[in-house]
Protein backbone atom coordinates (compact mmCIF):
# COMPACT_ATOMS: atom_id res chain seq x y z
CA UNK A 1 0.00 0.00 0.00
CA UNK A 2 1.61 3.25 -1.06
CA UNK A 3 1.75 6.22 1.28
CA UNK A 4 1.10 9.78 0.24
CA UNK A 5 3.81 12.34 0.86
CA UNK A 6 1.67 13.83 3.62
CA UNK A 7 1.22 10.49 5.37
CA UNK A 8 4.97 10.02 5.43
CA UNK A 9 5.43 13.26 7.33
CA UNK A 10 2.53 12.55 9.67
CA UNK A 11 -1.21 12.73 9.48
CA UNK A 12 -2.51 16.20 9.07
CA UNK A 13 0.78 18.11 8.94
CA UNK A 14 -0.31 19.98 5.86
CA UNK A 15 -3.85 20.22 7.20
CA UNK A 16 -6.41 21.28 4.70
CA UNK A 17 -3.82 22.78 2.35
CA UNK A 18 -5.37 21.15 -0.69
CA UNK A 19 -8.40 23.40 -0.28
CA UNK A 20 -6.41 26.57 -0.91
CA UNK A 21 -7.19 28.78 -3.86
CA UNK A 22 -5.90 27.86 -7.31
CA UNK A 23 -7.03 31.14 -8.79
CA UNK A 24 -4.76 33.59 -10.58
CA UNK A 25 -3.06 36.40 -8.70
CA UNK A 26 -4.29 39.07 -11.13
CA UNK A 27 -0.84 39.75 -12.61
CA UNK A 28 0.26 42.06 -9.79
CA UNK A 29 3.37 41.34 -7.68
CA UNK A 30 2.79 39.74 -4.30
CA UNK A 31 3.62 41.77 -1.22
CA UNK A 32 5.76 39.72 1.16
CA UNK A 33 6.44 41.93 4.20
CA UNK A 34 7.42 40.38 7.52
CA UNK A 35 6.30 41.79 10.86
CA UNK A 36 8.82 44.30 12.20
CA UNK A 37 8.00 44.89 15.85
CA UNK A 38 10.71 44.92 18.53
CA UNK A 39 9.74 41.40 19.60
CA UNK A 40 9.49 40.07 16.05
CA UNK A 41 12.90 41.56 15.22
CA UNK A 42 14.47 39.86 18.25
CA UNK A 43 12.87 36.56 17.26
CA UNK A 44 14.25 36.93 13.74
CA UNK A 45 17.71 37.55 15.18
CA UNK A 46 17.41 34.43 17.35
CA UNK A 47 16.34 32.35 14.36
CA UNK A 48 19.18 33.73 12.23
CA UNK A 49 21.89 32.85 14.73
CA UNK A 50 20.39 29.49 15.78
CA UNK A 51 19.30 27.76 12.57
CA UNK A 52 20.93 26.74 9.30
CA UNK A 53 20.02 28.78 6.19
CA UNK A 54 17.71 26.01 4.95
CA UNK A 55 15.78 25.90 8.22
CA UNK A 56 15.64 29.70 8.44
CA UNK A 57 14.11 29.94 4.99
CA UNK A 58 11.69 27.10 5.80
CA UNK A 59 10.53 29.01 8.88
CA UNK A 60 9.90 32.25 6.98
CA UNK A 61 8.18 30.44 4.11
CA UNK A 62 5.89 28.81 6.68
CA UNK A 63 4.80 32.26 7.79
CA UNK A 64 4.26 33.53 4.25
CA UNK A 65 2.35 30.41 3.24
CA UNK A 66 0.31 30.77 6.43
CA UNK A 67 -0.73 34.25 5.32
CA UNK A 68 -2.08 32.72 2.12
CA UNK A 69 -3.95 30.15 4.24
CA UNK A 70 -5.51 32.92 6.31
CA UNK A 71 -6.57 34.87 3.23
CA UNK A 72 -8.15 31.77 1.73
CA UNK A 73 -10.21 31.36 4.91
CA UNK A 74 -11.23 35.01 4.83
CA UNK A 75 -9.21 35.82 7.97
CA UNK A 76 -7.74 39.30 8.32
CA UNK A 77 -4.55 40.13 10.23
CA UNK A 78 -5.22 42.34 13.21
CA UNK A 79 -8.92 41.50 13.17
CA UNK A 80 -9.22 37.72 13.01
CA UNK A 81 -5.72 36.69 14.04
CA UNK A 82 -2.60 38.20 15.57
CA UNK A 83 0.03 38.43 12.85
CA UNK A 84 2.96 38.93 15.22
CA UNK A 85 2.04 35.81 17.19
CA UNK A 86 1.68 33.82 14.00
CA UNK A 87 5.12 35.02 12.88
CA UNK A 88 6.66 34.10 16.23
CA UNK A 89 5.28 30.56 15.97
CA UNK A 90 6.81 30.14 12.54
CA UNK A 91 10.27 31.64 13.13
CA UNK A 92 10.68 29.89 16.49
CA UNK A 93 9.12 26.52 15.67
CA UNK A 94 12.39 24.72 14.81
CA UNK A 95 14.56 26.02 17.65
CA UNK A 96 14.65 22.42 18.87
CA UNK A 97 16.72 21.58 15.77
CA UNK A 98 19.42 24.21 16.44
CA UNK A 99 22.97 22.88 16.59
CA UNK A 100 23.21 23.87 20.24
CA UNK A 101 19.72 22.67 21.13
CA UNK A 102 19.66 20.87 24.43
CA UNK A 103 17.15 18.69 26.21
CA UNK A 104 16.07 15.09 25.87
CA UNK A 105 12.53 15.66 24.64
CA UNK A 106 11.45 15.39 21.02
CA UNK A 107 12.57 18.44 19.09
CA UNK A 108 9.09 19.94 18.89
CA UNK A 109 8.74 20.09 22.69
CA UNK A 110 12.31 21.20 23.36
CA UNK A 111 11.77 23.90 20.74
CA UNK A 112 8.51 25.00 22.34
CA UNK A 113 10.26 25.26 25.69
CA UNK A 114 13.10 27.30 24.18
CA UNK A 115 10.61 29.58 22.42
CA UNK A 116 8.73 30.35 25.62
CA UNK A 117 11.96 30.95 27.55
CA UNK A 118 12.82 33.52 24.88
CA UNK A 119 9.39 35.10 25.23
CA UNK A 120 9.59 35.22 29.02
CA UNK A 121 13.05 36.79 28.82
CA UNK A 122 11.45 39.49 26.67
CA UNK A 123 8.54 40.15 28.99
CA UNK A 124 5.88 37.99 27.30
CA UNK A 125 4.16 35.96 30.02
CA UNK A 126 0.51 36.21 28.96
CA UNK A 127 -1.66 33.85 26.91
CA UNK A 128 0.45 34.47 23.80
CA UNK A 129 3.22 32.38 25.33
CA UNK A 130 0.77 29.50 25.83
CA UNK A 131 -0.51 29.77 22.25
CA UNK A 132 3.02 29.73 20.87
CA UNK A 133 4.06 26.78 23.05
CA UNK A 134 0.98 24.77 22.05
CA UNK A 135 1.45 25.40 18.33
CA UNK A 136 5.15 24.58 18.27
CA UNK A 137 4.89 21.49 20.45
CA UNK A 138 2.03 20.12 18.33
CA UNK A 139 3.11 21.16 14.85
CA UNK A 140 3.86 17.62 13.62
CA UNK A 141 1.02 15.81 15.40
CA UNK A 142 -1.91 16.67 13.13
CA UNK A 143 -4.29 17.60 15.93
CA UNK A 144 -4.31 21.27 14.94
CA UNK A 145 -6.56 20.08 12.08
CA UNK A 146 -9.29 19.23 14.59
CA UNK A 147 -12.37 21.43 14.05
CA UNK A 148 -12.80 21.69 17.83
CA UNK A 149 -9.17 22.77 18.25
CA UNK A 150 -9.67 25.41 15.57
CA UNK A 151 -12.84 26.63 17.21
CA UNK A 152 -11.37 26.86 20.71
CA UNK A 153 -7.82 28.04 20.02
CA UNK A 154 -6.56 31.32 18.54
CA UNK A 155 -6.55 31.18 14.75
CA UNK A 156 -2.87 32.15 14.53
CA UNK A 157 -1.92 28.73 15.95
CA UNK A 158 -3.47 26.57 13.26
CA UNK A 159 -2.77 29.10 10.49
CA UNK A 160 0.94 28.94 11.31
CA UNK A 161 0.99 25.15 11.51
CA UNK A 162 -0.86 24.81 8.21
CA UNK A 163 1.59 27.18 6.51
CA UNK A 164 4.53 25.21 7.89
CA UNK A 165 2.94 21.99 6.69
CA UNK A 166 2.49 23.31 3.17
CA UNK A 167 6.20 24.11 3.03
CA UNK A 168 7.07 20.55 4.08
CA UNK A 169 4.60 18.36 2.23
CA UNK A 170 2.59 20.66 -0.01
CA UNK A 171 3.35 22.19 -3.36
CA UNK A 172 2.75 25.18 -5.64
CA UNK A 173 -0.81 24.12 -6.43
CA UNK A 174 -1.71 24.47 -2.73
CA UNK A 175 -1.22 28.23 -3.08
CA UNK A 176 -2.48 31.04 -5.32
CA UNK A 177 -0.93 30.92 -8.79
CA UNK A 178 2.54 32.44 -8.80
CA UNK A 179 2.71 32.88 -5.03
CA UNK A 180 5.16 30.04 -4.35
CA UNK A 181 7.52 31.40 -7.03
CA UNK A 182 7.44 34.84 -5.42
CA UNK A 183 8.18 33.41 -1.99
CA UNK A 184 10.96 31.15 -3.28
CA UNK A 185 12.61 34.08 -5.05
CA UNK A 186 13.21 35.65 -1.65
CA UNK A 187 13.55 32.50 0.43
CA UNK A 188 14.90 29.64 -1.75
CA UNK A 189 14.44 26.07 -0.60
CA UNK A 190 18.16 25.17 -0.27
CA UNK A 191 17.26 21.50 -0.08
CA UNK A 192 13.96 22.14 1.64
CA UNK A 193 12.23 19.25 3.34
CA UNK A 194 15.12 16.85 2.72
CA UNK A 195 17.48 19.03 4.77
CA UNK A 196 14.84 19.29 7.49
CA UNK A 197 14.41 15.51 7.53
CA UNK A 198 18.16 14.88 7.62
CA UNK A 199 18.50 17.27 10.56
CA UNK A 200 15.75 15.51 12.52
CA UNK A 201 17.31 12.13 11.69
CA UNK A 202 20.81 13.15 12.82
CA UNK A 203 19.50 14.54 16.09
CA UNK A 204 17.48 11.42 16.84
CA UNK A 205 20.41 9.12 16.09
CA UNK A 206 22.67 11.17 18.34
CA UNK A 207 20.16 11.11 21.20
CA UNK A 208 17.54 8.31 20.97
CA UNK A 209 15.55 9.92 23.78
CA UNK A 210 14.62 12.60 21.26
CA UNK A 211 13.09 9.99 18.94
CA UNK A 212 10.43 8.18 21.03
CA UNK A 213 7.87 5.81 19.48
CA UNK A 214 5.33 7.48 17.15
CA UNK A 215 7.24 10.80 17.10
CA UNK A 216 8.30 12.23 13.75
CA UNK A 217 11.96 11.64 14.61
CA UNK A 218 11.19 8.08 15.67
CA UNK A 219 9.33 7.35 12.44
CA UNK A 220 12.12 8.79 10.28
CA UNK A 221 14.74 6.65 12.02
CA UNK A 222 12.55 3.55 11.88
CA UNK A 223 12.12 4.00 8.12
CA UNK A 224 15.71 4.91 7.32
CA UNK A 225 17.61 2.75 9.81
CA UNK A 226 16.22 -0.77 10.08
CA UNK A 227 19.44 -1.73 11.87
CA UNK A 228 18.46 0.47 14.83
CA UNK A 229 16.33 -1.30 17.41
CA UNK A 230 13.69 1.21 18.40
CA UNK A 231 12.06 1.59 21.77
CA UNK A 232 8.64 -0.07 21.49
CA UNK A 233 5.39 0.25 23.39
CA UNK A 234 6.01 -3.21 24.87
CA UNK A 235 9.41 -1.99 26.11
CA UNK A 236 7.68 0.88 27.87
CA UNK A 237 5.14 -1.47 29.48
CA UNK A 238 7.87 -3.90 30.53
CA UNK A 239 9.77 -1.09 32.26
CA UNK A 240 6.78 -0.32 34.49
CA UNK A 241 6.30 -1.64 37.96
CA UNK A 242 2.80 -3.09 37.54
CA UNK A 243 3.94 -6.34 35.85
CA UNK A 244 0.91 -6.28 33.56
Amino acid sequence: MSLSRRAVIGAGIAGTAAALSRTSAAAQPFSLPLPSTPLADKATELMDRSLSPALRNHSVRGYLFGRAVAERHGLRPGADYDEETMYLICVLHDLGLAENAGGDQRFEVDGADDAVRFLEDNGVTDARADTIWDAIAAHTTGFTDSPVYRRRRPAEAWIAVEGIGIDVAGGPTDLPAGYADAVHAGYPRLGGSRVLTDTIEAQGLANPRKAPPTSLAGEIIRARHPEVTPLTWDDILASGGWRD
